[in-house]
């Protein structure tokens, strides 16, 4: 079973939810990850850190979980936080913790649970789970990123608003 990268220092990190943000929360299994090309996308250009916030069985075995990811992300994706179990604001304390051993000068999340993070947490950038990652916050990720918009619009690319 293949181990996490370890995550480069000094690189900005996207902490990544997966239900309810690669795909609509009650998607099906051909519906798993279509916002996927979005993502991948988005993230032409810059040189982040990835690490998976996800309960799924299968994001315990590291290579199964990287496989998930277009080939062109997977370099980018260092590891997945540890679930905290019936913890309050349960996923900002896995980013927490995560951070402690692997500290990173900037992140920002993508996720669809908002009652799993205090409020205000600046660094949430909130998907509905009902449509998962859209336009709207793939711009946000851009604007933080400092990735041009003209780089990652592609002809092809579907808006998942």
């Amino acid at each position: 079973m293949e181990k996490p990268d370890t995550p480069a220092a000094g690189k900005k990190t996207l902490f990544l939810g997966l239900d309810g943000v690669m795909h609509h929360r009650n998607a099906k299994v051909a519906g798993f990850l279509s916002c996927m090309p979005l993502l991948e996308k988005t993230l032409v250009g810059a040189d982040i850190n990835i690490v998976v916030l996800s309960s799924w069985d299968f994001a315990s075995d590291f290579s199964r979980l990287k496989a998930a990811f277009p080939q062109k992300l997977r370099t980018q994706v260092v590891g997945r936080t540890i679930e905290q179990v019936g913890a309050m604001h349960k996923r900002f304390k896995e980013i927490q913790t995560w951070l402690q051993v692997h500290p990173a000068p900037d992140w920002r999340v993508l996720d669809s649970d908002l009652f799993d993070y205090p409020d205000p947490c600046v660094e949430l950038i909130f998907c509905r789970p009902v449509m998962g990652l859209g336009t709207a916050q793939a711009d946000t990720l851009r604007q933080w990123l400092q990735v041009p918009q003209s780089t990652a619009s592609q002809p092809g690319l579907k808006p998942a608003n």
